[in-house]
């Protein structure tokens, strides 16, 4: 009796995952944004499978061109901050996994087609290859959360909740005060001639 109720729990457990749930619901109407850009919420979503998943308009964000399509019109300086740093973690996880795993594999396939005195080097690279496999794991969930983040600021957009804030200045020069250069005669203290007093 018992074991039946706990499978079934298991079971809804389990396969409730696969069914999609909104991480995210709207909690005002949507406001018209200030600026002329006509900006739709994206909708996020989690599922077991496939982990969180975003969409606009019933479309799916699939790629990082996707998400850079709907959010650089807003010209948000910490929105494309946060979607260029998702893909930019991405790619260097992507580079940490590759590596990884080619480590891991070489030395497993060294370490057992050699002798037992010469596995030392192989079992080192397999260890450094799973630390490195390891580290990936760390870089793809940082390119998550990233992606996470910019979307719910673009969100807050697309509800009116925010203002697009001004462009950053590029660089230190931009901030000093700009004036006119005004040109002066130097002052000279009469009675010195060619250094006498």
């Amino acid at each position: 009796m018992y074991r039946s109720i706990v499978v079934f729990f298991l079971f809804l457990y389990l396969f409730a995952g696969l069914l999609p749930l909104r991480a995210q619901t709207a909690t005002v109407t949507p406001a018209a944004p200030s600026n002329s850009i006509n900006l739709k919420p994206i909708d996020v979503r989690f599922t077991t499978m496939d982990g969180l998943t975003y969409s606009l308009a019933g479309d799916e964000l699939k790629s990082y061109q996707d998400f850079h399509e709907v959010m650089d019109p807003l010209k948000d300086f910490e929105t494309q901050r946060l979607i260029s740093r998702s893909e930019s973690s991405r790619d260097t996880s992507g580079i940490f996994k590759m590596v990884g795993l080619l480590g891991a594999v070489v030395g497993v396939v060294g370490a057992v087609s050699s002798p037992a005195n010469q596995q030392g080097p192989f079992l080192l690279t397999a260890l450094g290859g799973g630390v490195l496999f390891d580290v990936s794991t760390f870089f793809a969930s940082e390119s998550q959360t990233a992606k996470f983040n910019a979307v719910q600021r673009y969100n807050r957009f697309a509800y009116g909740r925010e203002q697009v804030l001004p462009q950053t200045p590029t660089d230190e020069k931009s901030l000093l005060p700009v004036a006119a250069p005004s040109l002066t005669a130097t002052p000279q203290i009469k009675g010195q001639v060619n250094g006498s007093k």
